[in-house]
């Protein structure tokens, strides 16, 4: 199996997002991806995706993520056009960024790939005809944007491709799913929305509708981090925003962020960002 690279489509590692429509009127061969996700947007047609070995049909308005590590392509194509957003989820997504607080984000370019990888779900989102008129449009802007030498291009296709991912994101129907993707899209979205508060991790598991073993093995697995690391680095995030960011004190941002203590905000801080606040906020 090949292994492709981000750099294969485009050589700007200072904008490391490529976006482009293509046709498949011949079967794609199976291959990976090394250092980028896909964000694929069926037009047109229908195909057979083969996703780690495992066959199922898309067809007009199904979308998908393809994460690293993942090996797909695409089989008895009939007619298929695709839109193609690769990406790296870093540069699209930053870390303090609301679109989090969607459990669609979490679950359709999270977890979605990284199921694909371990159990080989074949769940994705399928537009509507009312849905795919309202993406449509952003697409073509982004494609006809990046394909440009316009001033402010790089600005006006992150900001089509981010906000496609926000109405995808409102989109996904996240009930409907299996629930090791929507349990855990609404645990990590819970936490997202509710990192100010004192929230007891029994709180966040029963979201998840898993006992606390398996819950926590499967986050753990799928996010790389414990729950309770999850929830302390997004306080952290959202601390780190407000000192960079905002005029309030130390003591109020501590306070906002879920810290009750603002002496275990500044150990805590100290720990993770390797520097004090008051110090953070004075170099930033």
């Amino acid at each position: 199996m090949n292994d492709m690279k981000l750099s294969y489509f485009t050589n700007d590692e200072s904008f490391p997002l490529f976006v482009q429509f293509g046709a498949h009127d011949v079967p794609l061969f199976v291959h990976g991806h090394e250092d980028f996700y896909e964000l694929v947007t069926v037009l047109d047609g229908s195909a057979e995706h083969i996703v780690d070995g495992e066959r199922s049909v898309i067809s007009k308005g199904d979308v998908f993520v393809i994460g690293n590590g993942i090996s797909h392509g695409f089989d008895n194509t009939h007619g298929l056009r695709v839109c193609n957003i690769m990406y790296r989820p870093e540069m699209l997504f930053s870390g303090d960024m609301d679109i989090r607080k969607i459990p669609g984000f979490h679950a359709l370019f999270l977890l979605e790939p990284y199921f694909s990888s371990t159990q080989h779900f074949q769940s994705r989102l399928r537009l509507t005809h009312a849905d795919f008129a309202l993406v449509m449009p952003l697409l073509e802007r982004a494609e006809s944007e990046y394909t440009s030498d316009s001033p402010g291009r790089n600005t006006m296709v992150l900001a089509c491709v981010r906000q496609l991912a926000v109405i995808l994101s409102r989109l996904y129907d996240c009930p409907t799913k299996p629930r090791e993707i929507s349990g855990m899209a609404d645990a990590a979205a819970f936490m997202e929305t509710h990192f100010a508060e004192a929230v007891p991790i029994s709180e966040v598991i029963e979201r998840s509708h898993y006992s606390q073993r398996h819950f926590i093995r499967l986050f753990s697995s799928a996010y790389g981090m414990t729950p309770q690391r999850y929830l302390l680095d997004v306080r952290i995030r959202h601390a780190t925003a407000m000192l960079r960011d905002s005029g309030l004190s130390v003591t109020e941002i501590a306070m906002r962020c879920g810290f009750g203590d603002p002496n275990y905000f500044s150990r805590i801080f100290r720990k993770y960002v390797g520097s004090s606040p008051s110090e953070f906020r004075g170099n930033s």
